[in-house]
C-alpha cells in the first residue's frame, strides 16, 4: 500500500503517518529529510525522534536525494517540503531548475513506490496563505504542490490529517 499523508503545520500529519507505518509492518525504515539548521529544526528533529523511536524505526537520514534498493517492509518518507528545500536551494542561496527538481524526485519517490512493500509520505498543504513576495518561496510552494498531486494520483490512498484528526481523500487504509 502507497498512501500520501498530508496537512498543515502542527496538523498531526507525522504522528499519524507513523501509526500508519507501524500497522503497514514491523520492518520499517524512516526517511528523515529535515536539517538541523537553528534551534527551532533541532527542537522538532528531537521531538520526532522521540515520537518514532516507540517504532522501532531504521533512520535514514536523506539530503535532499532518496536512498534506492528494495526494501521489505514499510518505508515512510517524512516530508515532501524539506525534501524539497533541500534538492531546490543551494547552499549560497542560489535554486535548482524547477522542472529538473520536480522530475527527479517524482522519479525518486517513483522507484521508492516501487522498491518497497509498503510506502507512507507526508506532505504539505502549501499555498492557501496566499502568495509570498519571495521568488524562491513561490517555487517551493509550487514544487511541493505539484510534487504532492503526482504522488496522490500514483497513491492507493491520501489522507488529510486536521488537528490530529485524518480525513481519508482517496481510497481505503487496510
Amino acid at each position: 500500500m502507497n498512501v500520501l499523508v498530508t496537512g498543515g503545520a502542527g496538523s498531526g500529519k507525522s504522528a499519524y503517518a507513523e501509526g500508519l507505518a507501524c500497522s503497514l509492518s514491523t520492518q520499517r525504515r524512516y526517511l528523515a529529510t529535515m536539517s538541523a539548521e537553528g534551534a527551532e529544526a533541532q527542537a522538532r528533529i528531537e521531538r520526532h525522534r522521540r515520537q518514532r523511536a516507540k517504532g522501532n524505526f531504521e533512520t535514514v537520514e536523506c539530503a535532499g536525494t532518496l536512498p534506492t534498493g528494495d526494501y521489505a517492509g514499510v518505508v515512510l518518507l517524512d516530508d515532501l517540503g524539506n525534501l524539497v528545500a533541500q534538492a531546490l536551494f543551494a547552499p549560497d542561496g542560489s535554486m535548482a531548475d524547477e522542472q529538473e527538481v520536480l522530475a527527479r524526485l517524482d522519479a525518486e519517490v517513483g522507484r521508492l513506490f516501487l522498491h518497497a512493500d509498503h510506502v507512507v509520505v507526508v506532505g504539505n498543504e502549501t499555498g492557501a496563505e496566499g502568495r509570498s513576495p519571495y521568488e524562491g518561496t513561490q517555487v517551493w510552494v509550487r514544487l511541493v504542490g505539484s510534487l504532492a498531486c503526482r504522488i496522490a494520483a500514483r497513491a492507493d490512498a491520501v489522507v488529510e490529517v486536521v488537528a490530529g484528526i485524518p480525513y481519508p481523500i482517496k481510497g481505503a487504509i487496510a
